[in-house]
């Protein structure tokens, strides 16, 4: 019966830990606004501007796209808000532009591009491609 009783509970203890993981994008806090600014032929969006609390729904919501879907499914606008986020494996530096689309550089400094469908009550626009 002990033989039978402690691969359960180990079982148990690992699928709990599973369970507790964090959700991918909520993970970050302490979001920072560094600056704006804008890319040339970006008069139409120079209003852009985000807060720190409307960056981190924006963040906490977008998901991990290719280069390819990001083009495709979403307009890259030349408006941005830069700024700074942490997380339990250190400091995210991040880009969200006007359309929904945003590059973060990992705390290892790799790129990471994500896009937000959803995200228009802070970005104060649709994101993503209107069809």
């Amino acid at each position: 019966m002990q033989r039978l009783l402690f691969p359960l509970a180990a079982a148990t203890l690992i699928l709990a830990g599973c369970a507790s993981a964090p959700v991918v994008g909520a993970a970050l806090d302490e979001v920072r606004i560094e600056t704006r600014g804008m890319d040339a032929g970006g008069e139409a969006c120079a209003d852009f501007s985000l807060t720190a609390a409307q960056a981190r729904y924006f963040l906490a919501r977008s998901v991990v796209v290719t280069a390819a879907q990001q083009r495709e499914g979403w307009d890259v606008l030349p408006c941005y808000v830069r700024g700074t986020a942490r997380s339990a494996s250190g400091l995210w530096r991040w880009e969200i532009r006007a359309g929904g689309t945003a590059t973060l550089e990992t705390p290892a400094g790799d790129p990471e591009l994500r896009a937000c469908t959803g995200c228009e009550i802070v970005l104060g626009r649709p994101s993503g491609k209107q069809r």
